[in-house]
């Protein structure tokens, strides 16, 4: 959520993330706070464009650790979405998971050695730079940058979920065991245990004095062990429901939306007194041309809505994440992202035969949880 597209870079979308800034914030503050104690005798400008500089250039060695990793899934045949810089760093959303336990290590581990290759260039350009007499700044920018990436490598290899680590432990765990349902499970909780070392270390050094390294700290273990909880239940959701089809939990035959009536036509006719918050929206032949929600509507100020067309702020249906009845439902959750909503419109034989929602997916995660209180995860 409020990640802005930047291009495409080696085949895939990528955007940044609002929360970029804090980080090029920190990493900025951090260089030009830094320099002076090790390279002195500049003004203080020139710290802080060292300290931009070297931010920027360390948010490209990000980005070139989310590519790498996307890279690597592509050529083993998972479909890559999109990758997306953030506060954390990045993260490279996948459309599956690779299909052998090599795959999953080749992947997960590509990113931190990215980081650590890079590290060394950085580390190499500094001493060359130096024999060649630049600026000591410069030579100060390099070497950051070169500890910098060679932290984040060996930090993403812990041995955790979610990070790059815990992936290289989820692939070990289901060449060991032979089921990744029991891995994953494993890397998650292995998370859990990272996460709870991390925020203990983090309040030692509060108590210690360090109070923003601490307080950091403290928050990264918090964040771990958020996305390692729910990691797990992913896994267990997806394992509980494996046998269920799209059409067990799609609302079939849903109402649709004609595409040339205005906006104030379809809130008076069709929203107001009705359950539904997403239409399928038809073309005068009946063709299903997109999808209309209620972010949608929002984002067409009230004075706008008698001259505009649902089909004007229609999400186009190429857009709109689409399946097949008969389609497991595990594959189809794959593909849903907060664009549309967690929706998908299901078609068959080229025809509109329903809509699964966001609610409807929730009913049905809610009632397999209740029914397997206690999933396996192997043996």
């Amino acid at each position: 959520m409020g990640s802005i597209p930047i291009g495409r870079i080696a085949g895939f979308p990528v955007s940044v993330n609002w929360s970029v800034l804090v980080i090029l914030w920190l990493f900025t503050w951090s260089l030009a706070s830094t320099l002076p104690g090790t390279v002195p005798g500049y003004s203080t400008w020139a710290y802080w464009l060292a300290g931009v500089c070297g931010a920027l250039i360390l948010l490209g060695s990000l980005l070139a650790h989310e590519l790498t990793h996307a890279i690597l899934a592509r050529r083993a045949g998972v479909e890559v979405f999109d990758v997306t810089l953030w506060l954390f760093g990045g993260v490279t959303r996948l459309g599956g998971e690779a299909k052998t336990p090599q795959g999953a290590f080749r992947i997960a581990v590509s990113g931190p050695l990215m980081s650590l290759a890079l590290a060394v260039v950085f580390a190499g350009a500094a001493y060359g730079l130096g024999a060649l007499g630049v600026a000591h700044i410069v030579l100060g920018v390099a070497w950051w940058l070169a500890g910098i990436n060679l932290l984040l490598g060996l930090f993403n290899l812990l041995p955790g979920a979610p990070l790059d680590g815990g992936r290289v432990l989820k692939a070990y765990l289901w060449r060991r065991y032979g089921d990744p349902v029991r891995a994953a499970v494993g890397a998650a909780r292995a998370g859990r245990v990272l996460a709870f070392i991390l925020i203990a270390l983090g309040l030692v050094e509060f108590l210690a004095g360090v109070l923003v390294g601490g307080v950091w700290l403290a928050f990264l273990g918090w964040f771990i062990f958020a996305a390692s909880r729910e990691e797990e239940a992913q896994v267990t959701t997806q394992q509980a429901i494996a046998g269920v089809r799209v059409a067990d939990v799609m609302t079939a035959q849903p109402h649709t939306a004609p595409a040339d009536i205005t906006i104030e036509d379809f809130i008076q006719r069709y929203l107001l007194g009705d359950r539904h918050s997403a239409y399928p929206v038809a073309d005068r032949d009946g063709s299903i041309i997109g999808l209309i929600t209620l972010a949608q509507l929002r984002g067409v100020a009230p004075s706008q809505r008698a001259a505009t067309l649902v089909r004007e702020v229609a999400i186009p249906l190429p857009q709109v994440p689409t399946a097949a009845p008969h389609e497991p439902l595990t594959a189809l959750l794959q593909r849903l992202g907060p664009g549309c909503g967690n929706r998908a419109l299901v078609v068959s034989g080229g025809q509109l035969a329903g809509i699964v929602t966001a609610s409807d997916l929730s009913r049905l995660i809610d009632v397999y949880r209740l029914a397997s209180p206690h999933p396996r995860v192997g043996h």
